[in-house]
């Protein structure tokens, strides 16, 4: 009876200690004083929340954007809480996206990548869908440049922010594709020099 009862215990125990602890608050140190609460990432890696929604309270504050990799959302804060989450698609493993503190440099509704497109033939087929400026064009084809609408620039050598195809895993050369319902609300109310911080 007693090896039972202790027996039970350490089952209680064990089953106490596999509860998900909640969304730690950095405070003053988060995004350089910004404050706000830093995102509890599942085991898997780099596997996609397929959770969009803007809910705009009409809050007053500081406003800044966390991109987490592992757990593949965008989130906008205002004044230390989330208004709206963006399903995303980050860089590959060999095309990984940078973490780190940025700004946003420029906004731009209608930018085309200058890096990477596609390839069609003459009849509009695309005959090579991972293509850039310099890839082999068949006759009578031509190279279309990604669209990058909605794009938020990270970096001056290409990384940002935009609207992009999501499979649900971390699929792009570098940037941050987001979710097509949610990152016009993103764009519209993010400014150049607001805060991203990109973690993993």
């Amino acid at each position: 009876m007693k090896s039972t009862v202790l027996s039970a215990l350490a089952g209680l125990f064990l089953l106490s200690s596999c509860v998900t602890p909640p969304k730690e608050n950095l405070g003053a140190n988060y995004l350089a004083g910004l404050g706000g609460p830093v995102p509890t990432a599942p085991q898997q890696l780099g596997v996609a929340e397929p959770v969009s929604y803007w809910d705009d309270d009409g809050s007053q504050g500081e406003s800044y954007i966390v991109v987490d990799l592992r757990r593949q959302v965008a989130e906008f804060y205002r004044a230390g809480h989330v208004i709206g989450v963006a399903a995303i698609s980050s860089g590959t493993e060999m095309r990984a996206t940078p973490s780190g503190d940025y700004k946003i440099l420029e906004k731009d509704i209608d930018h085309v990548s200058s890096s990477y497109g596609h390839v069609e033939d003459s009849s509009g087929n695309s005959v090579n869908n991972d293509a850039t400026p310099r890839s082999s064009v068949p006759a009578g084809g031509k190279y279309v440049p990604a669209p990058m609408n909605f794009f938020m620039r990270l970096t001056w050598d290409g990384v940002g922010m935009h609207q992009g195809y999501l499979p649900g895993y971390p699929a792009s050369h570098g940037c941050i594709r987001m979710d097509r319902n949610v990152v016009p609300k993103f764009y519209e109310n993010a400014y150049v020099g607001m805060p991203v911080k990109v973690i993993r």
